[in-house]
Order: structure tokens, then sequence, then C-alpha cells
């Protein structure tokens, strides 16, 4: 639910002990939650037997929360209900409901060797259903059953095959980015694993929102409770940082498949056992009268990590944190020292899209001289970057769909890139042999990932250049 800036129509795809309904129901933003549950005895006999999991009289308008004002259960075939209302063309029937921001899967795990499971999880035409029932932000949760332990072989090899299906379903389908996470609140004797899709790429800023960040906007979107109890019992900003970081397993099972997935080699950051060329490899050196570069004091072979360990220092800078500094310094103009840090980060940092808006990372210490190499002379790159185009070949006025991301399939779902989330874009090696006295030179313009600087970047790059031509 925080994953969307502001929910105000949700699902439910079963859910029928009405627990899921009493947790939606507690954010303000939502106007109307369609619970949609084929077995409605259970959802009276829950009442009856556990009646907790459906009172929403600490915060709603109503004891029982099927009764709230704001609740719309329906007892169908959740299946049929959607494929019925939402075709892959775009075409709805008359009694559609506007799209959905949320829609959470409360119902069978994928293990589950029963036709409804199947269904559920391995249906394209109910997945095509769900995601033209969204809206463009829209965001689905399911489970994904028991957590993988350090011992369980490739999902796709075992009785998980369902759990590594769904993801490349998902990707498919059109969702641009998805997370797998794991909570033990649910006393199920093992921890429960989940995975969240994203309609919109942007939806990762609120992903990976900081613990004070989500602190506020629990303290803005939840309704308080009549007796003044803690409206949340196992969610706070502490525990979402935890979601943010898949567990070591789901990374070791996902790169036990066959054939090893790329990723799995580089995408870790800085390794002790990796082959680097540490900072005392290189100095900084005059580069005429225009400036000071890094040159290597010895040869380097491709593949080598550049000054690795020294990288995992460099400041960081995430998306809202860049975007208060952008918002003071618009606000302040005559304050000059308040456009300073914008300008420093931009001009001497390395842009990436990876958390969902522009974050920055500048190198905290000489690898910060690194120049920029022009028309494909760079001999330094982050191996995470692709579509890295020149200032000689860019369009100005078309910035490339992945410039400046994760690869295509990391960017929408990768647990490896989840779990490194901090060394992605520290991941910078030679991009070929490199001799003793070289200047070391990156490519700059692969780092610029924000379409509203793009053609600036270009230009910049273009005159920075020629200059140095």
């Amino acid at each position: 639910m925080f994953a969307h800036p502001d929910p105000k129509r949700v699902a439910i795809i079963g859910g029928g002990e009405g627990a899921t309904l009493r947790e939606v129901l507690k954010h303000r933003t939502v106007e109307t939650c369609t619970m949609i549950e084929i077995d409605e005895v259970m959802v009276k006999t829950s009442r009856e037997y556990l009646p907790s999991w459906s009172d929403c009289s600490a915060f709603g308008d109503a004891d029982w929360c099927v009764d709230e004002s704001r609740a719309d259960v329906r007892y169908e075939d959740a299946l049929a209900w959607f494929i019925d209302r939402f075709s892959e063309d775009g075409t709805k029937r008359a009694d559609s409901p506007e799209p959905f921001d949320v829609i959470i899967m409360d119902a069978l795990d994928p293990q589950d060797h029963v036709p409804f499971a199947e269904a559920l999880y391995d249906n394209v035409d109910f997945l095509e259903a769900i995601y033209e029932s969204m809206s463009d932000d829209g965001v689905i949760i399911m489970q994904l059953g028991e957590s993988p332990s350090l011992v369980d072989a490739a999902d796709s090899l075992g009785l998980d095959r369902k759990r590594s299906a769904i993801t490349k379903l998902l990707r498919d389908v059109g969702f641009e980015s998805m997370h797998a996470y794991e909570d033990g609140h649910s006393n199920f004797m093992y921890p429960w694993s989940y995975l969240v899709a994203f309609k919109s790429y942007s939806n990762r800023l609120q992903w990976y929102l900081n613990e004070a960040e989500l602190e506020i906007a629990i303290h803005q979107r939840i309704l308080p409770t009549k007796d003044g109890k803690s409206p949340l019992n196992f969610f706070d900003g502490a525990t979402m940082k935890t979601f943010q970081v898949p567990n070591k397993a789901f990374e070791t099972v996902f790169c036990r498949e066959y054939p090893r997935p790329d990723e799995c080699d580089w995408c870790a950051g800085f390794h002790p056992e990796a082959v680097d060329s540490p900072v005392s490899m290189f100095e900084v050196m005059p580069t005429g009268e225009k400036g000071f570069g890094i040159f290597a004091k010895e040869d380097i072979s491709k593949g080598s990590m550049i000054a690795a360990e020294e990288s995992t220092k460099a400041i960081k800078c995430p998306p809202t944190t860049y975007e208060m500094m952008g918002t003071i310094a618009r606000d302040f103009p005559a304050a000059e020292a308040l456009q300073v840090v914008p300008y420093y980060l931009h001009f001497y940092g390395f842009q990436s899209q990876v958390l969902g808006g522009p974050e920055y990372r500048v190198d905290s210490g000489i690898l910060t001289f690194v120049n920029h190499g022009c028309n494909g002379t760079a001999n330094m790159g982050d191996v995470g970057v692709s579509n890295a185009v020149t200032e000689a070949t860019a369009d100005p006025e078309n910035m490339p769909p992945q410039q400046g991301k994760v690869d295509e399939d990391g960017s929408i779902h990768h647990i490896v890139i989840d779990r490194h989330i901090n060394q992605v874009m520290l991941s910078d090696a030679s991009m070929r042999d490199i001799k003793a006295g070289e200047e070391i030179l990156n490519d700059y313009l692969a780092y610029s990932s924000e379409a509203g600087t793009w053609k600036e970047d270009v230009m910049e790059m273009k005159k920075w250049c020629e200059m140095k031509d």
C-alpha cells in the first residue's frame, strides 16, 4: 500500500477471513476496496469464529469490515470477474470499475497443487486482465509461499516452478519493476515471501523511501484509532527497510539457475576476492592547461575492477534527497550556497535511475578526477549500465529508454541487483587493457538518466569534447 503514493481504489482477490480488508481500510486515502471472494460461507464463518480479523470498530464506521461504507464485497469467482471486465485490448464492460491503484492477491500459494493455484499463477489471460484493470502507477502483491533456504535448488527445477514462472509472466504482460521480500510475522512457523510488481518503474521511489520518510507517510495516511492505540502492529519504517533487501537465500537460489545469470558475477560490487586494481595504482596528473586527470601507474588488464574498495566510500544522494535540494535551491535563488551542492552532484557525480528517480554517486577520493572519454574512447565504465551512447551518436532531443539504468531484465526484476542496490553504481571496471601512463577515461554520458536534463547533458559533453580537441 505504501508503494503507491495515493491509493484510492483497491481490489482484494480472495481475503475471505477479512483481515486484508481490515488493513486496507486503515488507509485514509482509500475511497473504495473491492473484495472478490468466491466463498461466502467462509466470510461469514470467519466473522463468527475469528471476529478480531475483520473488526473495523477501532477506526471505521462499522464494527464488521464487510459492512464498512468503503467496502464492496462480492461473492464471485475473482478470475472470471477480472477476465470478463478487462481485456488486453483495453475494452471494458459497462459495469467495469475505475482502474485499481493496488491489487492484493490473498489466495493460494504458488506451491499449492490445485487447479485454482495453477489458474492464479500460470494464466496469461488472467494476468493480462489484471494489468488492464490497474491505473498507470498501479501496484500488485501476491504470495510466493514459504521463503527459500540456502540449500534449495533453483526455483525452475523444483516445487517452486510457478514462483519462478510468475516473474517471467508479469514481465511479459508489461510490469516494469518487481521486488521479492519475506516477512516472519505471519506465524507460519517459517518466513513467508511475497512479490510486489509495479506497473510503472517510478513506483521504485516509494519502495525505496528511507525510514524517516516512511514514518511520516504512516503518520499522514493511517487513520487513528478511537482508543488511541497503534493501528499498525507489525509495520513501520524500520520494517520496510528489511523488505527492500531480499534475503541471502533468494540470491543463492537464483544464482543456481542454469545457465548461471551473468549478474551473479558482476553485480555484487566490491568483493575481496575479485580482481581489483587498487587506488595505489593510480595518480593525479595535469592534463595540460585544462585541468587534472587520473593516470595508471601500472598496466591494468581488461575486466579488472577500478579501485573497487575505494569506490565503496562514495558519497550517495538518493532521489528524494536530490529532489529536496532542487526544491530548496529553486525557492531560495538568492542563496548561492544552496545552488552549489546540486551543481556539484550533477557535474561530478554519476547519475542512475536504479531507485526509480535520479540519484547521484560522487567518488570521495581521487577517482573524482576521472575525465570524460570523448567519442567512445572511455576505457573504464560501470558494467551495470547499458545502452550507453556517446555525445557523437546521441540524439539530444530523444533519450534512449534504458539510458543510465541497469540492464533491461535487471531493471524489471533481479534478486541480485536488489540485494546489492547500494553497490550497483560502484562496479567500475577496465573495459580494455590499459597501459601504464595512460589516462583513465569514463563515459559520463552513460550515467545521464534524467529526461529533463538529457539534452543539457549531451550538449555539455559535446562542448567538453570540442574544448579538448
